[in-house]
């Protein structure tokens, strides 16, 4: 992995941590801030559970590699490897949360992480905020489908 990879996977997690007003004082995602992350690149589609080391895995896939066929991977891994959520984001995504953009914008990547706590997180905030009001019915049927 390149340092650019790093650096700018680090910029955007420090940019979907910024709490906003129009968000009713929560970010783009609201657990980013502290959760440990690391970075696996990968040549190919071949995204392997055994490489999630931390709470979030950011596979880095190629760059030729269409928004369909990513988000299909990531339906096609829900299937293989149910235990984790393993959500997309293409470099193309035009992604947003209230005007806010919630994609990294240069990296085809893949999220992945455990299916439990990350059900968990957004149990509390269906709860206890009102986060996902802020979202479209759309946004919210595609993320929670993975």
């Amino acid at each position: 992995m390149t340092t650019s990879i790093y650096s700018h996977v680090a910029k955007w997690i420090k940019k979907i941590s910024i709490v906003h007003e129009k968000l009713d004082d929560n970010s783009i995602c609201p657990y980013a801030k502290k959760a440990k992350w690391h970075i696996v690149q990968s040549s190919d589609l071949d995204v392997d559970p055994d490489l999630i080391k931390k709470q979030v895995c950011i596979f880095v896939v190629p760059d030729s590699i269409s928004k369909t066929k990513l988000n299909n991977y990531c339906k096609k891994l829900k299937k293989l490897y149910p235990d984790y959520i393993w959500l997309p984001d293409h470099k193309k995504a035009n992604t947003k949360i209230a005007g806010y953009s919630t994609g990294n914008g240069k990296y085809n990547l893949i999220l992945a992480q455990k299916r439990k706590d990350l059900l968990l997180a957004r149990n509390t905030l269906k709860q206890k905020t009102s986060y996902y009001e802020k979202w479209t019915k759309k946004y919210q049927k595609q993320i929670f489908s993975y």
